[in-house]
């Protein structure tokens, strides 16, 4: 079988506690041909010196450094530009794959079905503050290759969950799925940027779900991520704006989308209000 280059793509602020942590799942992964390409957003925390370290001892790592903070969107925009792979991985500094076959199942898989966008599994919600895994996210109608219209019905019946730390894609479909320009992409959906991305890619050439737990992302309890920042408004306003950008990218028609809509509508607004803290 062909090896085909993965390029993972990392950006890091100020988690110099989780990096060895997310380096190791990386470099254990039996899939070798691989290129870490990270960019550090100006931390002040020692995170600098732990990928220096890393990269002077494994030539894979391919490390940036931002003098100052400039922000999720000008790190993940330059991340992003300096990936070459044929397959591409967005990690998370905080974040760290558990399944050492991770990136060969997802590369055999796509090398052998030119249909799918992608390949992805099940993510942990591994619990910042107690250092446990509380549940698990990442669904399918079926195991193996899931159709435009099963990702994309799927989605507005909150179904078909693709969350990206357990998520390999054809890096020519991200790029153009919004990855060319991600300062304008996370402008317009915010922390959302992933959860269209993904669903969008799937709605348009389906995807492959294999029912396994390959990776674990951290949680917070305390508001002090990008996406739990939010307040209810903002949260709320995001969500119509992963709409309006869906529906732009003519998804699969079927008798009871507009119904599908509404029922998507309400369940993601609820979610917005019970993250937001209003019914306490």
């Amino acid at each position: 079988m062909p090896s085909p280059l993965v390029s993972i793509f990392l950006c890091n602020y100020n988690h110099a506690r989780y990096l060895k942590q997310c380096f190791a799942g990386l470099q254990a992964q039996t899939y070798t041909n691989i290129e870490i390409v990270i960019t550090d957003d100006g931390s002040t925390d020692g995170s600098q010196d732990i990928i220096r370290d890393y990269a002077a001892r494994d030539s894979r790592f391919k490390q940036n450094y931002f003098q100052i903070n400039k922000g999720v969107k000008e790190a993940f925009h330059e991340a992003a530009g300096r990936t070459r792979g044929d397959y591409l991985y967005g990690a998370a500094s905080d974040d760290f794959i558990v399944n050492k076959d991770f990136f060969l199942k997802a590369v055999t898989a796509l090398e052998n079905d030119q249909r799918p966008a992608g390949f992805y599994g099940i993510t942990g919600a591994f619990m910042a503050e107690t250092e446990k895994l509380t549940g698990a996210m990442g669904t399918a109608a079926v195991e193996g290759y899931n159709t435009p219209l099963a990702c994309f019905s799927g989605f507005l019946k909150c179904r078909h969950v693709i969350t990206s730390p357990s998520c390999l894609w054809r890096r020519a479909l991200f790029m153009k799925s919004g990855g060319e320009d991600f300062r304008s992409t996370i402008e317009k959906l915010g922390p959302r940027t992933d959860f269209f991305m993904n669903h969008a890619m799937g709605a348009q050439h389906g995807m492959i779900y294999e029912k396994t737990l390959f990776a674990c992302q951290r949680m917070y309890h305390a508001k002090t991520n990008y996406s739990a920042s939010l307040d209810l408004w903002k949260d709320a306003a995001s969500y119509a704006e992963v709409e309006k950008q869906l529906r732009a990218i003519t998804p699969p028609e079927y008798p009871e989308v507009e119904k599908d809509w509404l029922f998507w509508r309400a369940f993601w607004l609820n979610e917005a209000i019970v993250n937001s803290g209003h019914l306490k």
